[in-house]
């Protein structure tokens, strides 16, 4: 067994070599224990791996995607891109939420479900972050001046962030440094960040205090803690796309009725993730669902793409 103490506090990391090969010295066996340690040191939600066989390959890789990541970081490679929600009475674009993406120089635009992880698990992903919130904090100023309509822009905060930053703080100095009200810059904050933390309470009222709107973002996407929505205030939840994709199967709607309606009656608004067709729309409207997000209404667009399509509409 190998553990290890992170720098933010005591974070142990784990690794264990299950004997399967007697051959093998102490260091041999050591060596294969640091090894599955190494797959999981600095992750905040995975604390322990036991050593597998691919795990040299994985990790030879990981360390190239890492390299290639700091040098898009410095070369400040990584850009977002605007999905955006509508509402259901209104149809009118009620707001935007911010993704990342890495214009890598020959890949060309890479989805976050290739990088993500290994930035997750070397503590990258908050200078990631914070870079993200600066440049929608800048659009959000650049619309302000040019007089171009202003709709609330959303991003990630994640639970690294919540351990690595002051991210209350944070916020309150990025929307005083560019003069933004506070309701044009939402918070999503992931279902998993809030299960088994206590700073989290502290941290949500802290946020509504300084004005910030909060959204519980991927709700149902693994273990829903649903005594969360009764300890903690969110404005918004949004309903993963895991849940929408049960739209068709009966306990499916059934899961999804009870969801909302909860929700509901402790008075937080319901964004559904992922709606891609005409029978999931139609299924959230009789819910009483607030917004829809998904590429039945729009893609995620780049900035310059979106403010193009929307001075067409107002044509």
């Amino acid at each position: 067994v190998r553990a290890y103490g992170g720098h933010t506090g005591f974070l142990p990391a784990f690794g264990f070599y299950v004997i399967d090969d007697i051959s093998l010295s102490a260091s041999q066996m050591y060596d294969r224990a640091i090894l599955a340690q190494e797959t999981v040191k600095g992750n905040y939600a995975v604390r322990c791996a036991y050593y597998s066989s691919d795990m040299k390959t994985r990790l030879e890789n990981n360390h190239v995607l890492l390299a290639e990541v700091q040098a898009g970081l410095e070369r400040d490679e990584f850009i977002y891109y605007l999905q955006p929600k509508c509402n259901l009475n209104t149809g009118k674009i009620v707001g935007l939420e911010s993704l990342v993406r890495w214009k890598h120089p020959e890949k060309g635009i890479v989805a976050p479900g290739y990088f993500i992880p290994v930035m997750e698990s070397n503590g990258l992903i908050t200078e990631l972050d914070m870079k993200v919130w600066e440049q929608v904090c800048q659009t959000l100023q650049d619309w302000i001046k040019s007089g171009h309509k202003v709709i609330p822009i959303s991003v990630n905060v994640s639970s690294v962030d919540i351990y690595a930053i002051d991210v209350v703080e944070h916020f309150k100095n990025l929307v005083r440094k560019y003069g933004l009200p506070s309701e044009y810059v939402e918070l999503e904050i992931t279902e998993s960040a809030t299960i088994d933390n206590n700073e989290i309470f502290n941290l949500l009222e802290q946020f509504h205090t300084a004005g910030f709107k909060i959204l519980l973002d991927d709700f149902g996407s693994g273990y829903s803690y649903l005594a969360a929505l009764n300890r903690m205030h969110f404005d918004t939840i949004k309903l993963d796309k895991s849940l929408v994709d049960y739209i068709g199967d009966d306990n499916g709607e059934k899961l999804l009725n009870s969801i909302t309606k909860l929700a509901q009656s402790f008075g937080m608004e319901i964004t559904a993730e992922g709606v891609e067709t005409v029978e999931q729309l139609m299924f959230l409207c009789n819910l009483d669902c607030d917004d829809i997000q998904g590429y039945y209404f729009s893609r995620p667009l780049p900035v310059k793409e979106y403010e193009e399509c929307l001075k067409e509409a107002c044509m």
